[in-house]
């Protein structure tokens, strides 16, 4: 085998390797997000973030929105009632 031949495919596995650690990392993530009572366009603002579980409020206005923070293994909604019991 070729020099050439055997950097693509280590540059190949380093690229199929960095795709599954990804995938394997976003398994682990989980995301709370305490609704309010907003009307109109809202975003997340992140509260906090602990071993891979993340904690967003949900506020008035434009802004960013659970897919821009990455991807997550689930995403549980609940009231400010429900997060502080």
């Amino acid at each position: 085998m070729t020099v050439t031949r055997r950097s693509s495919i280590n540059k190949r596995l380093e690229r199929l390797e960095a795709a599954r650690r990804k995938q394997a990392e976003s398994a682990y993530r989980g995301a709370f997000v305490v609704l309010g009572a907003h009307e109109g366009e809202t975003h997340l603002e992140m509260t906090g973030s602990d071993g891979g579980q993340c904690w967003f409020q949900v506020c008035p206005g434009p802004g960013p929105q659970i897919s821009d923070f990455g991807q997550f293994a689930f995403v549980l909604h609940m009231t400010e009632a429900e997060a502080e019991a």
